[in-house]
């Protein structure tokens, strides 16, 4: 089974890329690099242009979408970018498509998470059988800003937000999952299995890394604390096993 992985060279895209293989599938991890990951030969093209999505998805079965944005100010990945892959996949008779998106994009106002949003609505409308896995914020995701801000020695955290972080690979898994032996469902939101407020976040990072700096509330969008503070982020749909904690001994 041939599943293309658009932004495979990322770091969810990677660990689909590396699920799909313990699965005996074919995984081609798709990039503008077309950079191999863990064995698997990748392809180059470039989503917001058009240029090599066709031949990228020539003998494509499934297609899984975990294309970012690493420019907050250039979102056409998930509009102009979507309809493109959308487009090619439906040329190339792909009948499965697989979009990784995040929890709450649909009620956030967040521009980043409107135009997810809009990637997600792209891809339920094209004649593919669609799975969408909106995934909580991965454990990475608050140790970024910790890492930022701790090397100025303030290390902000979102005042009065909450989140339910998850490992990127066990979202990888139920994504490889859909994509290789479908469950029939269209929208799976997936989260970590503890729900935490980011201060604690905060200090069980610190505890872990002997990182110093004093825990501050950042300076942070409204919408991005209107966001965590709405609980949109949060499901008791579906958990992972893999805490915080558990994360931060392991990458250690």
């Amino acid at each position: 089974m041939r599943v293309v992985v658009v932004g495979g060279s990322g770091n969810a895209g990677a660990a689909i890329v590396r699920a799909l293989g313990r699965r005996g599938a074919q995984a081609v991890p798709m990039s503008r690099s077309g950079k191999a990951i863990a064995g698997a030969p990748g392809v180059r093209a470039d989503i917001v242009s058009g240029e090599g999505l066709d031949a990228a998805l020539d003998g494509a079965d499934a297609v899984v979408d975990a294309s970012n944005s690493r420019n907050p100010l250039d979102l056409r990945p998930f509009t102009i970018g979507a309809r493109n892959v959308v487009a090619a996949a439906e040329r190339a008779s792909v009948g499965r498509a697989v979009l990784l998106s995040i929890l709450g994009v649909e009620r956030s106002k967040l521009q980043y998470h409107r135009k997810k949003h809009e990637q997600e609505l792209t891809y339920l409308g094209s004649s593919m059988q669609v799975c969408i896995v909106r995934a909580a914020q991965f454990h990475e995701w608050s140790v970024d800003f910790f890492e930022t801000g701790a090397a100025v020695g303030a290390i902000p955290v979102f005042l009065g937000g909450r989140l339910q972080p998850v490992d990127v690979g066990e979202v990888a898994d139920l994504v490889a999952d859909e994509a290789t032996a479908p469950s029939g469902e269209q929208i799976i939101d997936f989260a970590g299995p503890q729900v935490r407020v980011s201060r604690e976040l905060a200090r069980a990072w610190q505890s872990a890394t002997g990182a110093r700096g004093h825990i501050v509330n950042g300076p942070f969008p409204p919408s991005m604390l209107d966001y965590l503070r709405s609980g949109a982020n949060l499901t008791e749909q579906r958990k992972g096993r893999v805490t915080f904690e558990e994360w931060l001994a392991r990458r250690r």
